[in-house]
């Protein structure tokens, strides 16, 4: 036989075993081909239904155990997802999964340089576009392979130039990869509103069934909001990233309530407000004032001798700007609200200083 057969045949095998250990890394990556579908899957294919009317939730399996893969398990069976652990974020200020609360969260366990997370990216990115207004935060777990990975310049290279717009953070260590028992690259975790994961699936495919697990989450009650009242505050917090905030909030609410900045004195909408009601968070709607504690100050913002409810607001030390003072935030969601002075009138002899933009006004 020839050198240049030889050499031939040599070029075949080689190639032959790139295509099929290419990216061995990624166990499993393939399901079964019933299952499986193109990474640029349109989520709007009428195999998987999007219309409200006719969609069909998955039914949680409630004997599974809670380490079962690729079914939806049961709520009391589910266990609470462990802490993400410390890294840089890209696309959102650092959060964690607290404060995540009340959303769905599909957690995409990736790194840049496998070729099967590439090929998943398609459709988180629609899974993100389709479903973050109705409640889906997608959070990318980077856990690198290679020290050419952990390079975070060419994390955030990676991040902008497969278009990634949902927030992403460095596991450089894998702490949190070890602690929710990920095997392979690409795994995608899926915990429901009360951070309880759900569903579990490593590989590439099984698309469509990951959307019907999501819309199934973000349709059941959550237990959170269920028990919340805004009369008082029962101990449940209210919790969301600064990006969220600032979707919901105004420029000068935001700047109030999450950047405890101030609004200049009598330009407030409600310090000349006399009408009989109550005032409530401009961030979270929890019940903190009466107008029946109301009264004039003379100093251009709304002031009350006392809260509505104790517990509804919560006092804290404020040393900012060479000062020494007591501000009060919101007990629920930890908005700032303004400060309480001790040159109120009776019975308290308080002053609880408001911004208007932090309160809103229901008349009764």
């Amino acid at each position: 036989m020839s050198y240049k057969i030889l050499f031939t045949l040599f070029a075949v095998l080689i190639t032959a075993t790139l295509v099929v250990f290419g990216c061995a890394r990624s166990m499993a990556s393939k399901q079964d081909s019933q299952t499986t579908l193109a990474a640029d899957t349109d989520i709007n294919d009428k195999s998987v239904p999007t219309d409200d009317a006719s969609f069909v939730p998955i039914v949680a399996d409630d004997n599974a155990d809670a380490n079962a893969r690729d079914v939806l398990i049961g709520a009391g069976k589910a266990k609470t997802a462990p802490a993400l652990s410390a890294g840089q974020w890209i696309n959102s200020e650092a959060t964690n999964l607290e404060n995540l609360r009340g959303r769905v969260v599909l957690m995409d366990f990736w790194t840049f340089g496998c070729y099967n997370c590439r090929n998943t990216l398609p459709t988180v990115k629609k899974f993100d576009a389709a479903y973050h207004d109705k409640g889906l935060t997608i959070v990318g777990v980077h856990t690198p392979e290679s020290d050419y990975e952990k390079n975070f310049d060419k994390i955030k290279d990676a991040v902008k130039t497969n278009g990634i717009k949902y927030p992403v953070v460095t596991d450089t260590n894998g702490d949190t990869w070890r602690a929710f028992d990920i095997e392979a690259w690409p795994t995608v975790v899926i915990l429901d509103k009360q951070g309880r994961i759900r569903y579990s699936h490593v590989g590439e495919g099984a698309y469509d069934v990951q959307e019907k697990v999501i819309k199934t989450l973000l349709a059941e009650k959550d237990e959170t909001a269920s028990k919340t009242s805004d009369d008082v505050f029962n101990g449940e917090k209210i919790v969301k990233t600064e990006a969220e905030w600032r979707k919901q909030l105004t420029p000068e609410q935001y700047n109030v309530l999450r950047e405890q900045g101030t609004e200049r004195a009598f330009t407030g909408a409600l310090a000349d407000n006399h009408e009989d009601g109550d005032y409530y968070c401009a961030a979270c709607h929890l019940k903190l004032f009466s107008s029946k504690t109301k009264f004039e100050s003379g100093t251009g913002w709304p002031s009350f001798y006392e809260p509505i409810n104790a517990v509804n607001v919560t006092v804290a030390k404020d040393n900012s700007l060479g000062m020494s003072r007591d501000e009060v935030v919101c007990s629920r969601c930890h908005s700032h609200l303004g400060h309480v002075f001790d040159d109120g009138p009776k019975p308290t002899g308080l002053r609880y200083c408001m911004n208007s933009v932090a309160l809103t006004f229901e008349k009764k």
